[in-house]
């Protein structure tokens, strides 16, 4: 029963979300009202799922970390809400602007809405691919990034542990070019929709047994090294839900001799673990740096991020 139950549960799970949301808006029902019921389906599933079938029964124990990970669901979701609406406004302006030197938007909207998704996925991963990848490499932007990656375990509730500021950025700069090429509204959602499901398998203890879809989904067991403590590991894997871009640019990392060892940010042992603290950290980097150094960590490492790709599996 295990390994079927980590065989089954992300695919099924994505497929049975995108179905009720084509049957929904058939039916005239607004497909964005479906993001809140499947979130508390989702979360609810994954968290069953994190007893019955635990990737390490350690991670199921809190560590000081819970209410933190509980602050930033409403953050998400208030992030979210924004982002969604400006990301229109801008589609909207760009796109009145575009259309009258290129004419309408080249979206193939005429196609199936399944024959449309996955070109929206791919063009959604490959934008939020390279956003992701800079966030490791451009030292202001890691300074954000690193709250997400300052969790000392994986399980569903840190999904949403990522600062606003960050939130923010990949969500409307996510949305922007398929609204911008004419996609419409449904394949918007479903896009959104994926994005909900694949990021809580990608952060729930659950011993997902993908196989070949290991190479598909960026969800665990790939993406539990992109939180490895170790940074030759962590720069790798940087797929929001799919994981074929970092097969194309060389970052695809999937060792088969070992296992992740630690999570969390190598050299950052003092960043700070309340949420508040969390938001204002950019701030303080320096600070933090200095904390960790004298807490036996070494900040020049810490500090550096290298512009080259780790050593990744073909």
């Amino acid at each position: 029963m295990r390994p079927l139950l980590g065989a089954v549960a992300l695919p099924v799970t994505l497929s049975a979300a995108i179905a009720a949301a084509i049957l929904l808006d058939a039916r005239g029902v607004p497909s964005s009202s479906l993001m809140l019921p499947l979130f508390l389906v989702c979360v609810l599933l994954a968290a069953l799922l994190e007893r019955v079938i635990p990737h390490r029964t350690a991670w199921n124990r809190p560590r000081g970390d819970v209410w933190t990970d509980a602050a930033y669901v409403p953050t998400s979701w208030a992030v979210g809400g924004l982002a969604q609406p400006l990301a229109s406004v801008l589609a909207v302006w760009l796109g009145t602007a575009a259309a009258g030197l290129l004419g309408p938007g080249p979206w193939p909207a005429h196609w199936p809405i399944l024959a449309q998704l996955p070109l929206a996925w791919a063009l959604v991963e490959l934008v939020d691919y390279w956003a992701h990848r800079a966030l490791h490499q451009v030292p202001l932007l890691w300074r954000l990034h690193a709250v997400h990656h300052s969790a000392q375990r994986l399980y569903w509730l840190n999904t949403t542990r990522s600062h606003p500021l960050e939130m923010l950025g990949r969500g409307v700069g996510n949305l922007i070019p398929l609204a911008l090429l004419g996609a419409p509204e449904l394949l918007i959602a479903l896009s959104g929709i994926t994005n909900l499901v694949v990021g809580l398998f990608q952060h729930a203890n659950v011993d997902l047994r993908l196989g070949p879809l290991n190479h598909v989904f960026s969800a665990l067991p790939v993406h539990r090294w992109h939180h490895s403590r170790e940074r030759a590991e962590a720069d790798s894997n940087y797929g929001n839900s799919f994981i074929f871009w970092d097969h194309v640019f060389g970052t695809f990392l999937l060792p088969r001799d070992h296992e992740v060892d630690e999570l969390g940010i190598e050299g950052l042992d003092a960043y700070p673990r309340g949420y508040l603290a969390q938001l204002v950290a950019p701030l303080h980097w320096n600070e933090i740096l200095a904390r960790s150094a004298g807490a036996g960590c070494d900040p020049v490492r810490a500090a550096s991020r290298s512009t080259t790709s780790p050593e990744v599996s073909p």
